[in-house]
């Protein structure tokens, strides 16, 4: 039992490193001496072969394993690489990237016999495990300051100035690769009802069961913040099959049935959204005053409102700038919004 423990507590120290491959090639750091050689000591080595023409799936499958740092391999076409270190920069800034050498050709180049390539390789894969080691620790602490700055105590989810900063340089990725974006902006309903009848304290919960089903409900590649007090938002890249409209439904659904075990009241939000098209792009500042339009919109036809999705401006399209509305889903203790 000894030993299972002691491998356990080793196995959460592992560094999970994720090696992106191309499908068709053979990766001499999968299956040559790196993966071997540092495997037990130092990092958790995991290869993902990819088809390099479907870039989003590839992007969801990195966000999926939550590797501690991202590994190119030289298998990759350099115009891959680029456009992979552009598109994890904007969505994933805290993920460490390294990129692979072709290890093996170089040794190959410089006629290195058969029999001193192994060693060769060794040393060489030992060595860069301890640099990428070392660096992901410095990288790590430097993050952990970051985000003391950048996001909000009580929920953990970025602050304001954390919102700012990632928003700005995810607006700027949605325009230069004609992405087009949503931003949907809520606040709790009822939340000064629950500090009159339940105190601050029981304020807090809320406002913090709210971020849990939040974290919850979006993605990695989204960017969540609360703003203030008791207002959410969230960034997110509009892509087929993934619709606001169903996003929002589970994420009240959410809010609704975590509340209703968890607190001696039940909770909604009210959103507002609004989009962001590359083709007619604004500021962050602008996209951010027509969802905070569209939310108080809501608040200001009483927050019931039908099953569907109803214009903000009605006669504008839903894109290109356009602000929409989405209802607060019904649920048990309606009475307590505010």
């Amino acid at each position: 039992m000894g030993d299972e423990k002691l491998g356990a507590m080793k196995q959460q120290k592992l560094l999970k490193a994720l090696v992106v491959l191309d499908e068709r090639e053979d990766s001499w750091f999968m299956n040559g001496g790196f993966h071997e050689s540092i495997d037990r000591d130092l990092m958790d080595v995991r290869g993902l072969p990819v088809n390099m023409r479907d870039i989003n799936g590839t992007l969801a499958q990195i966000a999926e394993q939550m590797p501690d740092v991202l590994m190119l391999d030289s298998t990759l076409l350099p115009a891959f690489i680029s456009n992979m270190v552009v598109q994890v920069r904007y969505r994933m800034p805290d993920l460490p990237i390294v990129l692979l050498p072709d290890i093996h050709g170089v040794l190959e180049q410089n006629a290195v016999l058969p029999e001193a390539m192994n060693g060769s390789q060794s040393h060489l894969a030992d060595t860069m495990a301890r640099t990428i080691h070392y660096t992901h620790g410095r990288l790590g602490l430097q993050r952990t300051l970051l985000q003391m700055a950048l996001r909000d105590d009580l929920t953990g989810l970025h602050n304001r100035r954390g919102f700012i900063a990632l928003a700005t340089r995810y607006l700027r990725w949605a325009r230069d690769s004609g992405e087009h974006v949503a931003m949907l902006f809520g606040d709790i309903d009822g939340l000064k009802s629950i500090n009159d009848r339940f105190g601050h304290a029981e304020g807090d919960r809320a406002i913090s069961l709210t971020a849990t089903c939040i974290k919850e409900t979006f993605r990695r590649f989204d960017v969540t913040a609360r703003l203030s007090g008791d207002e959410f938002v969230a960034l997110i890249a509009e892509v087929p099959g993934r619709s606001v409209e169903a996003i929002c439904r589970r994420l009240q659904a959410n809010l609704a049935d975590r509340s209703v075990a968890e607190r001696p009241y039940a909770m909604s939000l009210s959103i507002g959204v609004a989009h962001f098209d590359p083709d007619q792009p604004v500021t962050l500042q602008e996209l951010m005053r027509q969802a905070d339009i569209a939310l108080y919109r809501h608040k200001g036809r009483g927050r019931r409102l039908p099953e569907g999705v109803t214009a903000a401006n009605p006669g504008a399209p839903s894109r290109a700038g356009g602000s929409v509305m989405l209802p607060a889903l019904e649920s048990a203790g309606a009475g307590m919004r505010g």
